[in-house]
């Protein structure tokens, strides 16, 4: 929540938004994810019904509306802090999802809009293209295989504190390392035209024979 805050006031600021569009921008990376996963499950979001939430984003909104230059240069350090931000909001979607009896999948898809939607929101609003539907760092990705592993270790009745360890660790380890080493998402491979291309003559691919003209193989 704080990071979110962090993150929304940061990028507003760069994006020369004003006091309003920076509170905002706050709230959506702030918030976001929580409120995305509550809609989902069909209960009242508690970032508006808790007294709390509200004023600690916007707090956090203004400490980096007002040290955006020092934020800005530790860039290894918010990396980080944003990677344990998904890594909670994909836990916390899974498990609340879980407690409401939702299938396993369904609990999957939970956690992943919870880490995914507070910087998609951001980006919508920001103009730029959303950067957890393109390919990329591992966002999305990581999100989900984290909490494949959560449910993976709670179909095989692992204890809660497994289940919280290894999802934050696959989580925010492949946030880190998708950053670290460039690593990005795979392309959707185009099969159509892989299969066309084989089945084309000119490329060696597989010919049919022509029916003989009449005078072919005359006498």
């Amino acid at each position: 929540m704080v990071v979110g805050g962090l993150a929304g006031a940061v990028t507003a600021a760069r994006d020369r938004f004003d006091v309003f569009g920076v509170l905002l921008l706050a709230v959506v990376m702030g918030l976001g994810g929580g409120i995305a996963r509550d809609l989902l499950l069909g209960v009242r979001p508690v970032a508006v019904t808790s007294r709390y939430y509200l004023p600690t984003v916007a707090a956090a909104a203004l400490a980096g509306l007002l040290f955006t230059s020092l934020v800005r240069k530790l860039g290894i350090f918010f990396t980080l802090l944003e990677a344990l931000s998904d890594g909670l909001f994909t836990i916390v979607g899974v498990e609340k999802a879980l407690l409401y009896d939702l299938p396993y999948v369904s609990a999957a898809f939970v956690g992943v809009a919870a880490a995914v939607t507070g910087g998609l929101l951001a980006d919508m609003l920001s103009g730029r293209t959303v950067e957890a539907v393109k390919r990329g760092p591992w966002n999305a990705t990581a999100a989900l295989i984290g909490a494949v592993v959560y449910i993976v270790i709670a179909l095989l009745h692992g204890p809660t504190w497994a289940s919280r360890i290894a999802a934050f660790a696959v989580v925010v380890g492949m946030r880190l390392a998708s950053t670290h080493w460039g690593l990005q998402t795979p392309p959707v491979p185009d099969v159509g035209r892989k299969l066309a291309k084989e089945a084309s003559p000119g490329d060696g691919g597989p010919r049919t024979d022509a029916p003989e003209e009449p005078g072919d193989n005359g006498p």
